[in-house]
This record gives structure tokens, sequence and C-alpha cells, in this order.
């Protein structure tokens, strides 16, 4: 799921523009909760940094980083990360699927 303190309106254009269609949920944080309960949110200026964040089945974050509003994440990063939480082991500096596990 991604989140955005933008209305309903800029998500449909971004979807209409260069993002295109999605393959999961955009939900709008118009009241900036989620934003602030993640401490996500600039309060003075009412948006929020880029964070992202892997929550596990029973709700316990599992993964967070933040980044500041001219830094772009990693999809691979990300990805990387998710396999290495589903091995269930200890995964060594820039562990990738199929490497050992400490």
């Amino acid at each position: 799921m991604a989140i955005s303190t933008d209305s309903e309106h800029s998500h449909r254009a971004w979807i209409k523009g260069d993002l295109g269609k999605l393959k999961f949920p955009l939900a709008s944080d118009r009241t900036r909760a989620a934003s602030r309960d993640y401490g996500v949110l600039i309060e003075d200026e009412g948006i929020a940094l880029r964070g992202l964040f892997i929550i596990d089945p029973e709700g316990s974050v599992r993964y967070s980083v933040v980044h500041d509003l001219g830094i772009g994440r990693s999809v691979d990063e990300t990805i990387r990360v998710l396999k290495a939480l589903q091995t269930g082991g200890l995964c060594p500096i820039d562990w990738n699927e199929g490497d050992e596990l400490l």
C-alpha cells in the first residue's frame, strides 16, 4: 500500500500521467494521521518525508527507512530486505537471495 498526504484528485492525476496503473492500493492521508503516527510528518509544512515501512502480518514494523524529500527509494533494496526478512534467519551484510545465512 502507498499513502500520501496528497488528495485523491492528485492521485488520479498521477495514475493518468507518468505513474500509470498501480498493482497496489494508493491511499490519501489528508488528515496526516498516518504520517504523524509513523514519524514522517513535517508538521509546520503539512507534508511527509518519504518513508517506507515493511509491516508483518501481526502488525509489527520489521523495517523502516525515511528519506529526505529530494531522495528516491530503491525498489531493489526493498525487495532484497523483504526476501531477507522472509528467510527467518540471520542475513549478513549485502546478503542476496540464494546466499548463505549466518
